[in-house]
């Protein structure tokens, strides 16, 4: 035995970053009975053949507790069989002394068949997932976490990460889709009447563009036919579509699209009905102002952008054209000097999103009657018509059906011919203000402005006010409902004016209704669910909008702000949305409850028609787990803000990642997070956010650029935490989800190059240890040897800190030398 001392020299140290992937599926994926895919255990190697059992022969054959520390698992009847064990041992071992032989087959058997059925070693069974959950309606221990995250953990990063606040970045879509769970027959419809001494805000009175950006989303189901869906639709003025072209992908599903469109008279014909296998010059009328663009000129899930033009008939001969991705699609002729219906015709509406069509006795132009006075009072929608003789209802004779399945964003309608340098901005930026040949544009921001309406506060009551929030937060901090403020984003800033929204309104129970939660009302009906879902985060990533349009006419500014100070137009702020007046202060609210309860109930003594609930129930509110019919007769109490008191956003989704799966951290730009069926989309809304590598989630579902600085959430790389904080995708991940990340992991790696010289460690303190020669050979001058099988590492102190063993010993002369390396990771 030798003692080397370790000097510096014989120190080799290095790291190495190591990024293990993971793939994690939610158990939804799987069914309820089985893990996750891509749960880590907490064990590296769980095996299922471990057991915890204890020896009874340390305790005494009357003492033996199967519920004992050390034992888990065999606990039935366990003492028994074991004593038979042992009773079968010392059989055999008295027969086996005697020369003889025993048969214990059957009590080892059946001592075999309860180990096997045996729980578990806990720890080998233990499994971590990624936690999701949604805020919840009472203070828990998410509360606590979601107010970390706010409070502790958003601040110390807000300096290193984008927009790590609570916000989102106010860029979005116009979502239009289709499924067996949302109305067909949904539609924006804008106001297009004729006042004195102003013409129809949107009809062309000579030359157009009609300038858009437009992702067709969502294909066919497999094997069935695309049916084709308006974009925008102005009674016998204009229609333009999106039809399906030739191509196809594996599925057999629609993977290639044009345009159609239809002008004047041709513009009152059902776009499903329109022939487009004839070819733009042969149409006769009345489809004779119809007209395509190139087959298979628009492609799935990918941004266009699409001006179709006209100058009238004296601009280049009466010919417009297509504009797509900046480059001539195809082009048209128009031989009359404007697109305008005769004067008898009253085009009252403009339609995005589907194509009115009036039958039977509905007559062009009754779609007026959608901005009477009763339907435009609830919604908001301006300017309204009285139509006099107590006639205040909707057209009776119409079809809506031709649902538009694609997103768009950034509509306009030019009264004029817009230049190749003209598209080729609007291409790229957003208007930053309004001219006077801009007819139309909707965005869509999200402006504080709305039109006074009948606002829901509970399944059962309404409120006449206005909206200045992305959802409505009375139904939120309320009864735990979700529900968009779609006006607040449809607001069309060349008028000023605010859509009728058709099929897409939450509307009041009118009978008794039990065991009812806010959201359970929400998405039994398919107009809120669709109403959910018609905004979306943008991933246009080929546009940038210029949000100095929110200046014009916007006079409420106060979401628009940064937690660095000062105002951002790009920002929508959801972390004081409750001022802090709306709870009653002094005692909690369930501490409250319950002393008003115990006066009520001492009242309810003196005076049997006094209700013991009464007073609780106007401070406390209603319960959001299930409101019951009596809520028709509270009022707007906030109690989630009572039991909380946290004014942040509830509509937000987080994710809780354990740094079992990732390590030190997660890289940047390795997260992915993915919801394959929106939660109320029937299966048609998929979508994906990706972090940006600066913290923030963006989405990513388009096959073009996405827009990286768009924020729709958060991820703290280290805590291994991600908040979608976009109320458009509230629950987000909710019936189930994906991720995908790559951890970042430091491997330290010391090596230890011990030397073995000559002279030294030639000896050994093993008791049997015995002097032979190293060999057979008599005239071998270095007899002496010993065998090297292991050494080990001491302090200062001489404790041994590490110890290791050689795969097989190594014999040593006293005149040889070599070197000893030794690893060790941690």
């Amino acid at each position: 035995m030798s003692f080397v001392k370790i000097l510096p020299e014989y120190l080799e140290k290095f790291t190495l970053t190591l990024h293990p992937e993971t793939r994690y599926h939610s158990s939804s994926f799987q069914g309820p009975t089985t893990y996750p895919t891509g749960s880590m255990p907490l064990s590296p190697r769980p095996s299922k053949c471990l057991k915890n059992t204890s020896d009874p022969s340390q305790k005494g054959a009357n003492s033996y507790d199967p519920e004992s520390e050390g034992v888990e698992g065999l606990n039935m009847g366990d003492y028994d069989l074991i004593t038979q064990l042992e009773s079968a041992q010392h059989e055999v071992n008295w027969k086996m002394s005697q020369g003889t032989s025993a048969d214990v087959f059957n009590t080892m058997h059946s001592y075999m068949e309860l180990v096997n059925s045996s729980s578990e070693i806990a720890r080998n069974t233990k499994r971590f997932e990624i936690v999701r959950f949604d805020p919840p309606f009472s203070f828990t221990l998410n509360s606590s976490v979601k107010n970390c995250i706010r409070k502790v953990l958003m601040p110390y990063y807000s300096s290193f990460y984008d927009v790590c606040q609570f916000s989102f970045t106010n860029y979005n879509t116009i979502n239009f889709f289709t499924s067996s769970t949302v109305p067909t027959k949904s539609a924006i419809i804008y106001n297009n009447f004729k006042f004195p001494g102003r013409p129809r805000p949107y009809s062309p009175t000579g030359s157009f563009s009609f300038d858009f950006y437009i992702n067709p989303r969502y294909g066919s189901d497999s094997g069935m036919g695309f049916h084709a869906g308006t974009i925008m639709h102005l009674t016998s003025t204009f229609a333009l579509s999106l039809v399906s072209g030739t191509l196809k992908d594996g599925d057999d599903s629609t993977d290639g699209y044009r345009l159609l469109l239809q002008l004047s008279h041709s513009a009152d014909t059902p776009p499903s009905k329109v022939n487009l296998s004839i070819a733009n010059n042969k149409r006769i009328w009345p489809d004779d102002l119809t007209f395509l663009s190139s087959n298979n000129s628009l492609r799935k899930n990918r941004w266009h952008h699409v001006c179709v033009r006209w100058g009238g008939n004296l601009f280049n001969n009466g010919s417009g054209s297509f504009i797509i991705d900046g480059k001539e699609d195809s082009t048209f002729n128009v031989p009359s000097a404007s697109i305008l219906p005769p004067a008898h015709v009253n085009c009252s509406a403009l339609v995005l999103g589907n194509y009115y069509e009036a039958s039977g006795e509905g007559v062009a132009g009754d779609e007026a009657r959608f901005f009477n006075k009763v339907s435009c009072v609830a919604q908001g929608a301006y300017p309204w018509e009285d139509f006099g003789g107590g006639s205040n209802e909707d057209p009776t004779d119409f079809k809506f059906n031709h649902p538009l399945n694609a997103e768009i964003h950034d509509v306009k309608i030019f009264n004029k011919y817009l230049t190749g340098k003209e598209i080729q901005e609007n291409s790229k930026y957003g208007q930053p203000s309004i001219s006077g040949d801009l007819m139309f544009y909707a965005p869509p921001f999200f402006v504080q402005e709305s039109p006074v309406r009948e606002v829901i506060l509970t399944p059962f009551q309404t409120e006449t006010k206005q909206s200045k929030a992305p959802f409505n937060v009375n139904f939120s901090f309320g009864v735990g409902g979700y529900l968009i403020n779609l006006q607040n984003y449809l607001r069309d800033f060349s008028t000023g004016f605010y859509p009728r929204l058709y099929c897409l309104t939450a509307s009041t129970i009118d009978t008794t209704v039990l065991d009812i939660t806010a959201n359970g009302y929400v998405y039994a009906s398919g107009s809120t669910r669709k109403r959910n879902l018609t905004i979306l985060p943008n991933d246009n990533g080929l546009f940038a909008p210029d949000f100095a349009l929110l200046n014009s006419g916007s006079s409420e500014m106060s979401v628009f702000k940064s937690v660095h100070g000062g105002t951002d137009l790009s920002l929508v702020n959801i972390d004081d949305m409750v001022p802090s007046g709306a709870a009653y202060s002094g005692i909690p609210t369930v501490a409250l409850k319950n002393l008003i309860e115990a006066i009520n109930n001492a009242v309810t003594e003196l005076q049997d028609d006094v209700s013991a609930d009464t007073i609780a129930a106007e401070i406390a509110g209603v319960t959001p787990e299930n409101m019951g019919s009596a809520v028709s007769t509270t009022g707007p109490i906030l109690t989630v803000y009572q039991r909380t008191r946290d004014p942040s956003s509830n509509e937000v989704s987080i994710f809780d990642i354990s740094n079992l799966f990732y390590g030190d951290r997660i890289l940047p730009g390795s997260f992915y997070l993915t919801d394959p069926n929106i939660t109320g989309s029937g299966n048609k809304v998929k979508m994906t956010l990706r972090d940006n590598k600066r913290g923030g989630l963006y989405r990513a579902d388009s096959l073009t650029q996405h827009a990286a600085w768009s924020n729709a959430g958060t991820i703290l790389y280290p805590d291994g935490v991600a908040v979608v904080k976009s109320p458009h995708i509230a629950y987000f991940g909710q019936d189930r989800f994906e991720a995908t990340f790559k951890g970042e992991q430091d491997l330290h790696i010391m090596t230890l190059n011990i030397p073995a010289e000559a002279g030294l460690i030639n000896s050994s303190s093993n008791p049997r240890y015995m002097q032979l020669s190293a060999s057979n050979n008599a005239n071998d001058v270095d007899q002496n040897f010993v065998y090297v099988s292991g050494f080990n590492l001491h302090d200062d102190n001489l404790n041994v800190i590490m110890r290791g063993t050689l795969a097989q010993p190594v014999l040593k002369r006293e005149r040889d030398e070599f070197l000893l390396r030794f690893k060790m990771d941690f």
